[in-house]
């Protein structure tokens, strides 16, 4: 997000557009600099050796994250355990690290040394992590080096429908994204798709004409539906890749037919702790050079980052299931592989003026005092956020939630605040973070108003 947000909100969109690119080339060097590019070489090597080979240097750095946590971070240095005997440590569970979350960060760093990254993640429970600007670097190769097995070199130039906060949630007219000219990025509104909206996020897709699409699986299938509706064929990028969000078959179908090009799927969490990527053959390879991955008998992922020393999180918990997946796969590549993970379904909140936005749970990034939330919709005017709220819970937390709220979301809808003990769960032990009643022909009517100037537009 940019310094200072709600003074850029306010700028022209000419000075918001330099904004976004100032802030850019301040940032590319920490992200490309040389750890970036020798890391991104290693990870190409790495992919041709064998399995073996691959575990064996998997052990190799677990040991030496274990050596390391032991002696440097506050929390394993208490417990007192042998980096030689990795099942004696705990199991890990998010909300003990975010009660406490300084004893989990290396006594080798400094806090204004390290760059913080907030997380909320499909449990709701918010989290502040800590990364080395070294990690930083490290982190940018894997992305990139995934990006390689779709056909996408460095630097290509990439449309995001994502997370980026560039366009106010207030605004109502477009243009709904900021063009990036340092890192070749158009910079796409994930909040602002409504019917209205679409015909101008497909112009500007086709004129800006990416290497590759990236975004948010429910962000994508929403354009990638349009498109097909209006028989759209311009958009036409070499691959798309989807995060953040669990990936449905439909939505898959839907996104590759319309964009004419591969979903190459990404599993990731902000605590840095386990990467599974899909490659050309459709397989879900987890990298052995990123983290540990262990899958408990009830499918649970307990999750061992290797590479980020500021804060290492060991056998942690991170809230998702997987299904383990045998035998080796056709792409060549010998990491192990995942059949599938589950466990990050999310709805849409609808607003009044039927724009569907997901991926909501950065709305209690900026808090701390949760253990858990829920958003609740029941009706289209209307907004529940369901909150688990833990001592120290003020008016201020509430405050910032609704504003942050308000940011995402505008202000036609009403939001209000049921504070609960207990947030249910699934009959298969599920926690749904938005969990909405409104009927599937409401949520979708909202998609199919006729946008009839669109055809005179193309």
């Amino acid at each position: 997000m940019i310094a200072g947000k709600s003074f850029y909100d306010k700028l022209p969109l000419w000075t918001q557009t330099l904004a976004v690119n100032l802030v850019s080339a301040d940032n590319f060097r920490g992200k490309y600099g040389p750890i970036f590019h020798r890391a991104l070489s290693r990870l190409a090597d790495n992919e041709r050796k064998s399995k073996d080979q691959l575990l064996e240097e998997q052990n190799h750095q677990l040991h030496s994250i274990l050596k390391y946590a032991h002696t440097h971070v506050p929390y394993y240095r208490r417990l007192g355990l042998s980096p030689d005997n990795f099942q004696e440590w705990p199991i890990l569970d998010k909300q003990l690290v975010a009660s406490r979350p300084d004893d989990f960060v290396s006594d080798e760093f400094r806090h204004e040394e390290l760059m913080t990254l907030k997380t909320s993640g499909t449990t709701g429970t918010p989290l502040q992590v800590r990364v080395s600007k070294i990690y930083h670097q490290m982190e940018m190769a894997f992305r990139w080096r995934h990006r390689a097995w779709g056909g996408v070199p460095y630097l290509s130039r990439a449309a995001y429908v994502s997370g980026h906060a560039v366009v106010p949630a207030a605004q109502l007219r477009g243009p709904f994204w900021r063009v990036g000219h340092v890192e070749k990025r158009l910079l796409c509104s994930a909040c602002h798709l409504s019917p209205g909206n679409l015909p101008g996020y497909i112009d500007a897709l086709r004129r800006y004409a990416a290497d590759f699409v990236h975004g948010y699986p429910s962000s994508l299938y929403v354009l990638a539906q349009f498109m097909l509706e209006h028989d759209v064929h311009e958009v036409r990028p070499r691959a798309v890749f989807t995060a953040s969000e669990t990936l449905l078959d439909f939505q898959r179908a839907t996104i590759q037919k319309a964009f004419g090009a591969k979903v190459f799927n990404w599993y990731g969490n902000t605590e840095m702790a386990c990467n599974i990527v899909e490659c050309e053959a459709s397989s879900l390879h987890y990298r052995t050079d990123y983290g540990l991955l262990e899958i408990l008998e009830d499918g649970a992922m307990v999750c061992t980052g290797l590479n980020n020393c500021a804060m290492p999180l060991i056998r942690y918990r991170v809230g998702d299931v997987a299904v383990k997946r045998e035998g080796l796969c056709a792409c060549g590549r010998a990491f192990p592989l995942v059949e599938r993970v589950e466990g990050r379904i999310e709805d849409y909140v609808v607003t009044p003026e039927g724009r569907r936005i997901g991926r909501l749970d950065q709305v209690f990034k900026d808090t701390q005092h949760i253990r858990e939330a829920q958003l609740v919709q029941k009706q289209v005017d209307e907004l529940i956020i369901r909150i688990v709220k833990i001592e120290g819970f003020s008016s201020e937390d509430e405050r910032v939630i609704l504003a942050e709220a308000r940011r995402l979301l505008g202000d036609s809808i009403q939001i209000r605040f049921d504070y609960v003990n207990h947030i249910p769960r699934t009959s298969g032990g599920k926690f749904r973070f938005i969990a909405s009643s409104l009927s599937q022909t409401t949520a979708h009517d909202s998609l199919c108003d006729p946008a009839s100037s669109y055809s005179s537009r193309r």
